[in-house]
Order: C-alpha cells, then sequence, then structure tokens
C-alpha cells in the first residue's frame, strides 16, 4: 500500500518556540477583552503609528530629549551666575575675651568683656562669570556630540522598529494569503465531493472513493482554521510591536502582491555613509576625539571674574525693619586665574590613553562601514535569490493545479481513482505552502534590503 505524506499546514520560516509562547499569551490576552473598535491598517499607517506609539522609539525619544537638555544645561555653566543670600544670627551669649585692665587704667585686674551685638543680618547678592575654560569649551561640543549621537540611536530605533513591523505585517498577509489559497482547493474538492457521493449512490463508484476525498477536505479544512489561528496571532503580534491596545480590531488593507511591486529596491544605490550603524560610528568617533581635546585642554588656565555685594546690620535688639537703623554695605569684585604647573605626568598619560581610544575608533569605523557593505550584499543576493524562489513557487503552484484538474476530469471519466485525485490534491497543497514561505522570504528580504540601502 503506497503511503502519503500529510501536508503540514501553517508552517513559516524562522517560527521559533519564544515566539510561538509569546503568540499564545497574545492570543489569550487578546480574547479575554471586550473589542473596543476597527482600525483599516496598511503597512505604511503602521509604520507612522509604531514611531509613535512603539516602547522602543518612545525610550529613544526620551534619550534624544535628555541629551538635548544636558546640552541647553552646559550652556547655563558659562552663563552669569547670579545668586542672593539672607543670615541672620542671634547670640543667646556674646563670646567673653579676657584682657589686662592695664589697658584700660585698671592694672593688676583682669577684665571680662563681651564685643558683638546679639543679633546680626546680612544680606548678600553675588555673582560670577566664567571668563575661559577650556575644558567647558570642549565639553559643551561634546554635549551636543552627544545629543547629535542620541538622534541618531532614534534614527536606528525608528528603522528597526519598521523592519520588526515590516515583518509582522507580512506574516498576517501570508498567513490570510494560504487562507485564501486552502479556500479555493475546498472549494473544487467539495465540488468533487458532492459529484462522487451522487455516483456512489447510483452505485458506479465504491464507498472508499468517497471516504477518501472526505479525508482530503478534512486535512484542507483543519488547515484552514490553522491558518484563520495564525493570521488572527499574527495580528496581535503586530498590534504589540507597534504599540497598539490589544483589543483593537485591525483589518490590514494591503495585499502582499502589491507590496511586492511597490516596494522593489532593486534600482536603489548603495552607499556605506547611508548605514545607521556607521553614522554612529562616526559620532562615536567624533566623541573620542572630542575626548582627546579635553584632555589636551586640562593644561591651559581657566579664569572668572567675580563680584560680591553684602548689606550688613548689627542690633542689640530684633529691629531690623526699622528704616532709621543704619545697614553696612562692603562690596568687592575681583577675578581668578588657576594654572596647573605638575601632575606627576597623568594628564600626559589622560592625553595618551584617549589617543589610543581614537585610533580604536577610527579601526571600528572601517570595520562598520565593511560590514555595512556585507549587510548590503547578503541583503542583495537573499533578495534576488527570494524573487526567483517566489516566481518559481507561482509556476509550481500553477503547475500543480493544472495536474489537479486534468486529475479531476480522468476520475470524472472514471480513467483515475480516488487516490490520484489525493495525491494531486496533496501536492496543491504543498504548493500553496511553498508559495506562501516564498512570498514571506521575499517580503522580508526586500525589506531587510530597504534597511540596508537606508530607504525603509
Amino acid at each position: 500500500m503506497e503511503s502519503r505524506q500529510q501536508p503540514k499546514f501553517f508552517r513559516f520560516k524562522n517560527h521559533k518556540s519564544p515566539l510561538k509562547a509569546l503568540l499564545v499569551m497574545l492570543l489569550f490576552s487578546a480574547s479575554a477583552s471586550l473589542s473596543i473598535g476597527q482600525t483599516d491598517l496598511s503597512l505604511a499607517q503602521a509604520h507612522e503609528y509604531a514611531l509613535k506609539n512603539a516602547a522602543s522609539v518612545k525610550t529613544a525619544k526620551y534619550d534624544a530629549e535628555v541629551a538635548q537638555l544636558q546640552t541647553e544645561e552646559l550652556i547655563g555653566i558659562g552663563l552669569p551666575q547670579i545668586s542672593g543670600s539672607v543670615q541672620y544670627q542671634n547670640f543667646i551669649t556674646l563670646a567673653t575675651q579676657v584682657v589686662d585692665g592695664s589697658f584700660f587704667g585698671a592694672p593688676g585686674q583682669e577684665l571680662r568683656l563681651q564685643f558683638g551685638t546679639p543679633h546680626n543680618m546680612t544680606v548678600g547678592l553675588s555673582a560670577s562669570q566664567l571668563l575661559f575654560d577650556g575644558s567647558w569649551l570642549v565639553g559643551l561640543q561634546a554635549s551636543k556630540a552627544y545629543a547629535e549621537l542620541q538622534k541618531k540611536n532614534l534614527s536606528k530605533s525608528e528603522i528597526e522598529i519598521k523592519l520588526q513591523v515590516s515583518q509582522a505585517y507580512h506574516l498576517a498577509l501570508v498567513g490570510a494569503k494560504r487562507v485564501e489559497l486552502l479556500n479555493q482547493t475546498k472549494a473544487v474538492l467539495s465540488q468533487m465531493l458532492d459529484e462522487t457521493k451522487k455516483f456512489y449512490d447510483a452505485g458506479y463508484v465504491e464507498e472508499q472513493d468517497v471516504d477518501q476525498l472526505q479525508l482530503s477536505l478534512n486535512e484542507i479544512e483543519n488547515g484552514i482554521v490553522q491558518a484563520e489561528t495564525g493570521v488572527r496571532l499574527y495580528k496581535e503580534v503586530l498590534k504589540f510591536t507597534i504599540g497598539m491596545p490589544l483589543q483593537e480590531e485591525i483589518n490590514l488593507t494591503d495585499k502582499s502582491e502589491d507590496l511586492i511591486v511597490a516596494g522593489d529596491p532593486a534600482g536603489a544605490t548603495y552607499a556605506a555613509e547611508n548605514s545607521i550603524d556607521v553614522q554612529l560610528t562616526q559620532n562615536g568617533l567624533v566623541m573620542q576625539e572630542l575626548n582627546l581635546k579635553n584632555e589636551k585642554a586640562k593644561f591651559l588656565p581657566n579664569a572668572a571674574l567675580f563680584y560680591n555685594l553684602q548689606s550688613q546690620a548689627f542690633r542689640q535688639e530684633f529691629n531690623f525693619f526699622d528704616t532709621s537703623k543704619p545697614w553696612f554695605a562692603p562690596q568687592l569684585w575681583g577675578f581668578q586665574i588657576n594654572v596647573p604647573i605638575l601632575s606627576g605626568g597623568s594628564k600626559m598619560k589622560s592625553v595618551q590613553k584617549a589617543k589610543v581610544e581614537v585610533q580604536r575608533m577610527k579601526d571600528m569605523l572601517e570595520v562598520a562601514k565593511n560590514g555595512a557593505s556585507l549587510e548590503y550584499s547578503k541583503a542583495k543576493l537573499e533578495y534576488d535569490v527570494a524573487i526567483s524562489n517566489y516566481d518559481n513557487a507561482k509556476k509550481s503552484l500553477a503547475l500543480a493545479q493544472k495536474i489537479l484538474d486534468k486529475t479531476n476530469i480522468k476520475y470524472k471519466e472514471g480513467v483515475s481513482s480516488s487516490m490520484d485525485v489525493s495525491i494531486s490534491t496533496n501536492q496543491v497543497l504543498s504548493a500553496q505552502q511553498t508559495l506562501a514561505n516564498a512570498l514571506q522570504s521575499l517580503m522580508d528580504a526586500q525589506a531587510k534590503l530597504k534597511k540596508a540601502l537606508n530607504t525603509l
């Protein structure tokens, strides 16, 4: 007896167990909540939604905002600094000094004297202005470079989330395509089963023929259920990825074939400098060069200007609000220059270390450029292979469908058996699965190539 390999439904590439666990978790979470609406969602709209709501993008935005605020904070250090102060002192017991009485006409006696007043108040105003500090100037440049680095990190997060959204969207579309193909095969096989039952009732075919077709139809129906479940699961993954509430119902408006035609990036021009990873490494090199500049700036002097104004009052009683009583107002201004002279060689070693880090980052930049070029070459090769596989898969499905149609005709004419129909049906199902996998691979390869070209 000839054995048949049962078709495996809803098998996609890169389907790892952690993803399965996440899918099950998301499905249960969604089914436990009430629907709050339905949203039509194209791939472009999914990208736009993710850029506003995805957790990873939000985190990168916060980092960029903090970096910008740090730059503004450092700028403020170089601006005039003004502060005021109020100090009140109440001497419960004044300090006592013991002096020789001969100074006051009482030789041979010790006099106990108390100086000062029990109530004292000082109101002060001080101002300072940084005139020159090499480390501050370099630090200001570094803070601006760091803010730019965080913007690049934000761009990288946006690119990564777009790729993740595209892959999740593709999985859902492929699942829907799988359901569509299975329903087409089901319709053909259901019609044949109905006709076979009539032949069986008329005594022209055996019961085994009916059972064989029914078995194939049951397998297709099971495949449809699994594929429909997969579509729901991958929609949950898509909502989770873009930051949409899982209770929201979504309707994917794009079709897989349209995305392939509209998104063909084969004609785009590649340049390593467009890679976000290369740009991030370039920013890292700028940061290290500024660090070297800062270490050298530590050999320079720094200078600051200051001004201080105080108003003081000394009272026997707490009557500071009495305007007839005197206040004394000393004031001063000056400047301070600090000149580094000897540091035991530690500063020079810091400069040498900074030079090593600059060279390290230059080497990393070359590695990043080579890595970006390799990523593009790999993505382009995978894209070209995916196109070829997709075209072959479409031809194979058309051929398998043609064989099934001819087998159906022969079966009706009594030339072939129900087993032949079952075998041809399984060939169609296998070709459908191959086409679904090829479709997913092509869309994913297209997205990765766009990422390498920085056009995603």
